[in-house]
C-alpha cells in the first residue's frame, strides 16, 4: 500500500495519487467489532476508478458488466479475511439476495446484490487465497463481476463522497 509520512491531520486526511488515494481517519471505532482499534489512525486506500456503496463495496464498470469488490477500508477493518464464499457463475440474483460471504476469524459478513442480474464471473483465485482480499481488494482481490438487468449508479458514492461517508461516523 502507498504510505503518507509527516502529515498532519485533524478528522481525516486524504493524500491523492494517479489512482489511489491515501486516507487516514483518526479515533474511528470498528464498524464490525465490539472493541475499538488498537492504534489511533486507520489508513486505508480508496481507488479512483471505483464507485463504493454504503456496505462498504466498490463497484467498477468495465463493457456493461460490474466487477465488485471489497473496499480497502473494510478489509482493514475486519481484518484478516479466513474464507471467502462465492455463488456459481451464471447464477441469477435477485436484488437484494445473497451475492456472497466473507468469513474472519470473529464473524461472517454476507453481502446482498445491490442489482438484479447474472454473475457473469467470480473470483475463484480469492476462494483459493483469500489473503487476497486484504492484500489486494482493487485488484487481485475482487469478488465478483455482475451483468445487471437494469443499473442504477445514483445511489452509490463516488470516492470522495465515500471518504466523507467514513468520516462522519
Amino acid at each position: 500500500m502507498l504510505q503518507a509520512k509527516g502529515l498532519e491531520h485533524f478528522r481525516h486526511t486524504l493524500v491523492q495519487f494517479t489512482t489511489i488515494s491515501v486516507v487516514h481517519i483518526f479515533d474511528v471505532k470498528r464498524r464490525y467489532r465490539d472493541k475499538a482499534m488498537d492504534e489511533e489512525v486507520m489508513e486505508f486506500g480508496i481507488a479512483h476508478s471505483r464507485k463504493y456503496s454504503r456496505d462498504h463495496l466498490w463497484y467498477q464498470e468495465k463493457d456493461d458488466r460490474l466487477v465488485i469488490g471489497l473496499s480497502d477500508y473494510l478489509a482493514a477493518d475486519i481484518g484478516e479475511i479466513l474464507r471467502v464464499i462465492l455463488p456459481h457463475a451464471e447464477t441469477e440474483v435477485d436484488e437484494e439476495q445473497n451475492l456472497f460471504s466473507v468469513w474472519t476469524a470473529e464473524e461472517k459478513l454476507t453481502f446482498p446484490s445491490p442489482f438484479a442480474g447474472q454473475i457473469a464471473e467470480v473470483n475463484g483465485e480469492v476462494e483459493i487465497n483469500p489473503e487476497l482480499v486484504n492484500d489486494s481488494p482493487y485488484d487481485l482481490g475482487w469478488i465478483i463481476i455482475l451483468d445487471p438487468h437494469d443499473v442504477d449508479m445514483e445511489n452509490l458514492l463516488e470516492p470522495d463522497e465515500y471518504v466523507d461517508f467514513l468520516a462522519e461516523d
